[in-house]
């Protein structure tokens, strides 16, 4: 059944991944102002800001197929409206805001949903894997085959890329039909009264249940961190590809490449690293080799050490995110996975504007190189920080089935009365 899902999801990145190469483009026909242009971005993130919360608590109260199947046909009907825009000749730069800010919502959905779903689909021990393998078919659809797709259709037709997304997300709403439906709940600790009478209820007892969690708060401390350094430092690439190392557009784009071979290598191997290593020692691990090669790519020492940085980088930064994710699911109820995945999502997605603030100052004040410094810096003092909490002996609780570790460590079981 698993294998279903995987496949929906598949079919759903590959329709984003296509996205991402041709919706810039075909703003571009409508304006050359670089800000209406990013705000395409802005659009489809905005969303996690103002209904992740909401979604979450849609994601546990209702069943969890019809919730993802919606999700897709939303973003099936957004990408169709597109789509005959392009071919009617009536496209605008507020419609693009529009369909994205539809896309971004529809993700919010599936996001919450899909996190609380792996764990009913498959078993304990399969956890690691599962998560490993959407994680790399997220960035082989998203950076790898979805983009380049993108571009070649565009510059084909305009309204291709578009057309080609619909159909991806409807084959996702297909292939989802043939995945049990699950209503609330599962298998869970039974630890209280998790769903109440309203949805705004249903959202402060996901936020207490995270907030009393000192491991999920660690663990979103260091994702809301990395987030940033990666928008502090990676958002600035171009200028020190450009400017420190010299390189042509097209190395360039095989300096991102890297970073993407990196990180499909990591997915392939987390489950392999996982098991050598306890889990206290990967996250520190991991984090503090992420630390070093993003302080690394600011020596800009040459090209080829640049692009050695971005996939260690990459392997690294993957595997630490298939265990996190593992690691939250074997931490939280359940019942209550889609509300306490839209806070941790908040808590991570909302430091990327602080990073890129952040990193365009010091890099105006200090120089681009000065942005990388800074960032590795960030990330290995809250790796630091968080040892404490994500030691081996505390994390040693949460090795058994998905949700039991509420059960197993009262200092980490919420009240969620």
């Amino acid at each position: 059944m698993f294998r279903r899902l995987w496949a929906a999801t598949a079919a759903s990145n590959l329709s984003d991944g296509v996205s991402l190469a041709a919706a810039p483009l075909l703003a571009a026909t409508i304006t050359r102002d670089p800000a209406l242009i990013a705000g395409i971005g802005v659009a489809q993130r905005a969303p996690w800001l103002f209904l992740a919360f909401v979604s979450g608590a849609f994601a546990d109260r209702l069943d969890r197929r019809k919730v993802a199947q919606s999700a897709n046909w939303i973003r099936a009907a957004a990408f169709a409206g597109l789509t005959a825009a392009v071919l009617g000749d009536v496209l605008s730069m507020p419609l693009l805001y529009a369909v994205f800010f539809a896309i971004g919502t529809a993700e919010t959905l599936y996001d919450s949903v899909s996190a609380a779903w792996v764990p009913m689909l498959v078993g304990p021990e399969e956890l690691t894997r599962a998560n490993s393998r959407l994680q790399t078919t997220y960035v082989l659809c998203n950076e790898f085959a979805g983009p380049p797709v993108g571009g070649f259709l565009f510059a084909a037709a305009a309204a291709a890329p578009f057309a080609l997304g619909t159909a991806g997300y409807l084959a996702a709403v297909a292939l989802l039909a043939l995945v049990p439906g699950t209503a609330r709940g599962g298998e869970g600790p039974a630890a209280g009264p998790l769903t109440v009478r309203n949805v705004a209820g249903d959202i402060a007892v996901g936020a207490r249940w995270y907030w009393s969690s000192p491991v999920l708060r660690a663990m979103s401390l260091l994702a809301a961190v990395g987030n940033a350094a990666f928008a502090a430092s990676y958002g600035l690439l171009v200028l020190l590809a450009q400017d420190e190392l010299g390189v042509s557009d097209e190395g360039y784009g095989v300096m991102l490449a890297a970073g993407a071979v990196g990180a499909v290598l990591g997915g392939l191997a987390a489950g392999r690293v996982g098991q050598r290593l306890a889990p206290g020692t990967l996250i520190l691990l991991t984090s503090l080799l992420s630390a070093a090669a993003t302080a690394g790519l600011g020596l800009a020492v040459g090209p080829v050490a640049t692009v050695a940085f971005m996939a260690l980088d990459g392997f690294v930064v993957l595997v630490l995110s298939v265990h996190m994710v593992t690691l939250r699911q074997r931490i939280v109820p359940n019942e209550l996975m889609g509300r306490v995945t839209a806070v941790y999502r908040v808590v991570g997605l909302g430091s990327f504007a602080i990073g890129g603030i952040a990193g365009g100052a010091v890099a105006e004040a200090f120089g681009v190189p000065a942005s990388f410094y800074a960032a590795g810096a960030a990330i290995a003092l809250s790796s630091l920080l968080a040892l404490p909490v994500l030691s081996n002996a505390r994390l040693a609780g949460f090795g058994g089935p998905a949700g039991a570790g509420a059960a197993q460590a009262p200092a980490d079981a919420a009240p969620v009365s």
